[in-house]
């Protein structure tokens, strides 16, 4: 934790706060890694649970991005922004530990539903859904979230629900942008086909 934040050209990323912040973690100032938990640690939380559905793997999970932050934020040499940084880490290890725990998933936010709706419904008739159809929409998307392969979830849930950019996806996931594209895409599709049969109507046209 020791190492200096050397200013060259590779920090063009950085803001200025953002320097000052990483220059005092990096000399081992615990006050600032404590004030940067603090800014972070709510989106992270939303992060994991939106990928997780629950609270117990969420909570997991966001410990051990701090952990990894606290660990690897000397080697940060500012060749993206810092948030962009946090949320690769954010990412990966949710991912990770998705695949290490290899069990279903429960729970989304019913805001997926309201995504799914506005995007995929374009027709007044198609917009108007029954309460009791709606309330199926929302547990079924709940439920459904879980067969969506996590190649396609963690993209899906930072451009459909975080609102980042297909460019800022890219460099969250390190993946090129097109992938990110194609990834989106094929899990709107995927999640699109398995709510089908639950929605008032065939055609989404």
């Amino acid at each position: 934790m020791g190492t200096s934040f050397e200013h060259s050209k590779s920090n063009e990323y950085v803001g200025t706060q953002e320097q000052l912040l990483l220059e005092r973690i990096q000399n081992g100032d615990k006050k600032a890694f404590a004030d940067l938990v603090s800014d972070y640690e709510k989106p992270i939380y939303r992060i994991c649970y939106r990928f997780f559905g629950n609270e117990e793997d969420s909570l997991d999970t966001v410990q051990e991005v701090f952990i990894k932050i606290y660990r690897y934020i000397g080697k940060f040499e500012g060749k993206s922004s810092l948030k962009t940084w946090i949320y690769r880490i954010a990412a990966n290890t949710c991912i990770t530990a998705f695949e290490k725990k290899k069990k279903e998933k429960e729970g989304f936010f019913k805001v997926f539903s309201d995504w799914f709706n506005s995007f995929y419904q374009t027709s007044p008739e198609d917009q108007v859904i029954e309460r009791e159809t709606s309330f199926l929409n929302v547990k079924t998307v709940t439920e459904k979230l879980s067969d969506l392969p996590e190649i396609y979830r963690m993209p899906v849930i930072l451009k459909d629900i975080e609102g980042f950019s297909m460019d800022k996806i890219s460099e969250i996931l390190e993946i090129p942008l097109g992938t990110v594209k194609s990834r989106i895409n094929r899990g709107r599709a995927i999640l699109h086909d398995l709510l089908r049969p639950y929605y008032k109507g065939e055609s989404y046209e």
